[in-house]
């Protein structure tokens, strides 16, 4: 954060906002943090923060697999030895066909996916094949896993037996399993998930006649993973009871990418109606739809830190509650709060909130009014 108020202490007039600052240290510091407390491989779910650039420079270190779940995606990460791994449960032939090209491994959501990713194989190889499998097998593994809430990703298990038969009968390059149980659910499940997976495997191994290679146990880390109470270390002597012939991984987007992101939205105007403070920024809901919490049954709004323009610190400083709102049309465009403990910001002034790199860029409807995508900068 003091990094970037001292570059617009020095460029203020070159950063163009609304914005986004990534920090590729950071990026690095999440990473191999992760990594070492996991002791596992790390895959990058690409779909958190899909930036080109960001993209391009964090492959010098991000190097256990980065997930797509579209030909975009996958075009981004291109060239070298960096491993793809396509997940969408709605990938089509042609989707498949250019992963399948592209030597990505794919990760099979249905029989239907499975019997297209057949038919392509007869004709070009395919780099790997993962079974989906879908939250209910774990309880079918290990009694006492914890309720995960019900989704349509993956297969059951016996469509995963059938695909099993499947990928044998017309030999396939069966690598192994994903599962993953939803955002924010690691700390929850997963020991009870690395108890099941034991069993997993043992009958993936049995019905296939080989040994499999390969086993994502999922994700769902917050945004402040690192300050959590759970115990890593246990955790990895728990892993420590799985087949030594299996690589394990685990995916993040959000424990990856949150903390390295902050949106800079500049101030236009401000306004008071009756006892209300309103302070009109441009940009919101449309550059960083997150922000606006619309999607929550109460809305948290988060409150930016303030960068004050040249000459605004020299003058009175009035303290006052506000609410930050974008640049369009919608009642809904509020984007964060202050209360009455801070200083009430001018025109020209600039709002930066931190923990926006996961998805408040790739999940946001830019399209909405035709306003203006945000500018992005990286951070080295």
């Amino acid at each position: 954060m003091q990094q970037i108020k001292t570059m617009l202490d020095d460029h203020s007039a070159q950063i163009d906002t609304p914005c986004y600052l990534y920090s590729l240290s950071r990026l690095r510091e999440n990473f191999t943090a992760l990594k070492a407390a996991l002791g596992t491989q790390v895959i990058l779910s690409v779909k958190a923060n899909s930036n080109t650039d960001l993209m391009v420079r964090c492959t010098s270190f991000v190097n256990d697999g980065f997930e797509v779940a579209s030909i975009a995606e996958l075009q981004t990460i291109v060239g070298g030895e960096r491993i793809r791994y396509v997940n969408n449960p709605s990938a089509d032939k042609k989707f498949l066909r250019s992963a399948i090209s592209g030597k990505a491994r794919i990760i099979v959501d249905s029989l239907a996916q499975l019997d297209i990713v057949t038919e392509i194989a007869a004709k070009k190889p395919v780099a790997g094949i993962i079974l989906r499998l879908n939250p209910v097998v774990l309880k079918q593994f290990n009694d006492k896993h914890p309720k995960v809430r019900p989704d349509q990703f993956g297969m059951d298990w016996d469509t995963v037996c059938i695909a099993i038969e499947r990928c044998k009968a017309n030999n396939l390059p069966l690598m192994g399993f994903h599962m993953f149980k939803g955002s924010y659910s690691f700390e929850k499940t997963a020991m009870a998930t690395a108890d099941a997976a034991i069993g997993i495997i043992a009958e993936f191994e049995q019905r296939f006649g080989q040994s499999i290679s390969f086993v994502n146990l999922g994700g769902g880390f917050g945004e402040k993973w690192q300050q959590s109470k759970f115990d890593f270390s246990a955790y990895r002597e728990k892993l420590a009871q799985l087949p030594e012939h299996i690589t394990l991984a685990h995916e993040s987007g959000r424990g990856l990418m949150a903390s390295i992101g902050f949106f800079a939205t500049r101030v236009r105007y401000t306004k008071q109606i009756e006892d209300l403070n309103y302070v009109i920024c441009d940009g919101g809901i449309a550059q960083n739809f997150l922000l606006a919490k619309t999607e929550n049954t109460l809305r948290k709004l988060n409150t930016p830190a303030l960068w004050q323009k040249e000459g605004h610190k020299e003058q009175p400083q009035v303290k006052a509650a506000c609410q930050f709102v974008g640049s369009s049309c919608s009642k809904d465009d509020v984007i964060g709060k202050q209360s009455d403990e801070h200083i009430l910001p001018q025109p020209g002034d600039v709002m930066i909130f931190d923990n926006c790199g996961a998805y408040n860029a790739s999940y946001t409807v830019s399209p909405f009014l035709q306003l203006p995508a945000a500018t992005t900068y990286i951070i080295e």
